[in-house]
């Protein structure tokens, strides 16, 4: 795009201006159209980079903001993606500039931020009234990287998990502790369990009066009252008599157990007698 000078009913001053009242203020530097923005790059166990930005704002003395007014300024640096050049659209209409805008390194156009490259950078501006163009031009501004290298190292934590997932600590056979080193983006390094053991244990318990008898996998086990077993393996099927302890066939159809899941045997009374459950064992 082709900027124009186009004269205003808003009579712009025609007096020369000075490179030092044109161009962009950065938040924190005394000089007009000149700033340092910092980039920090990590080595060690976690390396990658944050790419830093800065605020910054138009202003223009000799066409200073007034109601109904907008600036757009476009990079047009050698070197950016030029479709469309980077460029930022603000309200110019309060103060002495602009609504303030981000500025980071780039090639291309993004939306968050307006984009600009390291050294030395040729922009263009158009100061428009109602739509209507009133001034332009262009200025340079120089942008230098402040780069910081530091040494990142995965941080390390411990947690008490259920070895399934799936399953609530507060029902879990199989707590162990979980030993994980990652980086900052999620990263996850490596992870360490403790007990270092794949089969995940499932545990069923009796805690009625009486001992109970009942098929596992197709295989005849028995519990006296208070004890409990401990089960290994991701497939178990277990069957059980709902209204007889001992001697009786399962009535149930077979129930497949959740691994690393406490279980329970729980008698409830019921009009004539009791039914036997087999339910969740909170700890």
């Amino acid at each position: 795009m082709t900027f124009f000078l186009v004269s205003s009913t808003a009579q712009v001053s025609q007096q020369p201006q000075s490179s030092t009242d044109l161009g962009l203020e950065f938040v924190g530097s005394r000089e007009l159209n000149k700033a340092s923005i910092q980039e920090i790059e990590y080595d060690g166990e976690c390396p990658g980079k944050d790419s830093g930005s800065i605020k910054a704002w138009f202003t223009s003395s000799r066409t200073p903001p007034a109601l109904k007014r907008r600036v757009v300024v476009k990079n047009v640096t050698r070197g950016l993606e030029s479709d469309p050049y980077p460029y930022t659209d603000r309200e110019y209409q309060n103060g002495k500039s602009s609504e303030g805008t981000q500025i980071a390194f780039g090639t291309k156009h993004r939306g968050s931020n307006f984009v600009v490259m390291e050294g030395e950078n040729k922009f263009q501006y158009e100061i428009k009234e109602n739509h209507k163009v009133i001034d332009s031009g262009s200025f340079t501004a120089v942008i230098e990287k402040d780069l910081d290298v530091r040494r990142r190292n995965a941080m390390l934590t411990k947690n008490s998990i259920c070895f399934n997932s799936a399953v609530a600590l507060n029902v879990c056979a199989d707590i162990r502790t979980k030993t994980e080193y990652s980086c900052p983006n999620n990263k996850i390094l490596s992870s360490i369990f403790e007990p270092n053991n794949p089969e995940i244990s499932t545990i069923i318990s009796n805690q009625m009066f009486g001992e109970m008898v009942y098929l596992l996998n197709g295989k005849k086990h028995r519990l006296r009252s208070g004890e409990e077993k401990i089960y290994t393996g991701e497939y178990l099927n277990i069957q059980f008599n709902s209204t007889c302890r001992i001697g009786c066939s399962p009535t149930t159809p077979s129930q497949s157990l959740q691994p690393g899941k406490r279980y329970q045997f729980k008698s409830s009374p019921i009009s004539g007698g009791e039914i036997i459950q087999l339910v969740d064992f909170p700890r």
